[in-house]
């Protein structure tokens, strides 16, 4: 695995650099895949990207997936991530926790947390 630095909004992993529009808020690896959580900051209109705000890279910087939609709507954004046995979960400000497929970045499963 690459060495991997974060450094506000940029991701280095060796030496490929991703520059991301938001601030890094969190990442966390399983083998050879690296996820990213960005901070995304309340505005008045968000975007798709705003709402499917966690990615997934190869060790070697190429991006293999950014999330998918959820089952419920996209009506917040995802606040953190967890490794569980090897399982990824994505938790929401309305404390949904979801399981992403580390494949592809499908959402598998949504539970309430709160």
């Amino acid at each position: 695995m690459n060495e991997i630095k974060i450094d506000n909004n940029l991701l280095h992993i060796g030496n490929c650099r991703i520059t991301f529009e938001n601030k890094i808020m969190q990442y966390k690896i399983i083998e050879d895949k690296i996820f990213v959580l960005l901070n995304i900051l309340p505005k008045k209109e968000m975007s798709y990207d705003d709402y499917h705000n966690i990615y997934c890279y190869n060790d070697e910087g190429k991006k293999i997936w950014q999330v998918g939609q959820r089952p419920k709507g996209d009506d917040t954004v995802f606040t953190m991530i967890n490794i569980i046995d090897s399982v990824l979960y994505a938790n929401d400000f309305l404390g949904r926790r979801f399981s992403v497929n580390k494949e592809n970045g499908i959402i598998e499963n949504m539970n309430i947390t709160k």
